[in-house]
């Protein structure tokens, strides 16, 4: 409140007090005399009467003002809050609406890692088949080059092993006889050529 709200507000309290004192006073001359009789407490009616108008009308205006300027702030305070509770409720409306959308985007997030992650196995699986085809290639390749490389072995051996035997056989069946008639032909055939 202002200071002069304040002075006005103790005046006029201190002229209550002062009529509600009177009285009392008045009683106490009245038992001594009765001299004004009727009149003393309309005087004192009247009196009363007086010095509340007097305080009404000292103090109406700047009560009125502050009684004005207080609605006024809490008209403007309320005005505010309600505001304030547009907003709140707008933002809760908003992550209300968030949320219920945060629902629908992790499930799309999962199936979309679960379509990925289906896709590379598949890109893994096929990459694995491909990698054991070649391996299992390669390996045909070298069992294939194995195996011809065994045979030309087995064949050059069995080759030498039949080249051994023969000579073994003739040998053995070959007579001192047929020896110089070999020797007689080769050196025939060597003189023939020349």
């Amino acid at each position: 409140m202002t200071i002069r709200i304040r002075r006005i507000l103790t005046v006029a309290l201190s002229g209550a007090i002062a009529c509600l004192a009177a009285p009392g006073a008045a009683w106490a001359a009245e038992a001594e005399g009765d001299r004004w009789g009727v009149f003393l407490p309309l005087g004192r009616l009247l009196n009363l009467i007086l010095v509340i108008a007097v305080l009404i009308w000292v103090a109406r205006k700047p009560l009125s003002s502050f009684f004005a300027s207080r609605s006024q702030a809490i008209r403007d305070q309320l005005a505010e809050a309600q505001q304030a509770r547009k907003e709140a409720e707008a933002k809760l409306a908003e992550i209300e609406a968030r949320m219920s959308s945060l629902d629908d985007e992790l499930a799309g997030i999962k199936a979309a890692a679960e379509q990925e992650a289906q896709a590379e196995q598949q890109r893994l699986v096929a990459e694995a088949e491909r990698d054991a085809q070649k391996v299992v290639e390669r390996a045909r390749r070298e069992i294939e080059g194995m195996t011809r490389a065994a045979q030309l072995e087995l064949r050059s051996h069995a080759a030498e092993l039949a080249v051994q035997l023969a000579e073994q056989k003739i040998r053995q069946e070959m007579t001192e006889d047929d020896r110089s008639r070999l020797f007689a032909r080769f050196v025939a055939g060597l003189g023939g050529d020349k």
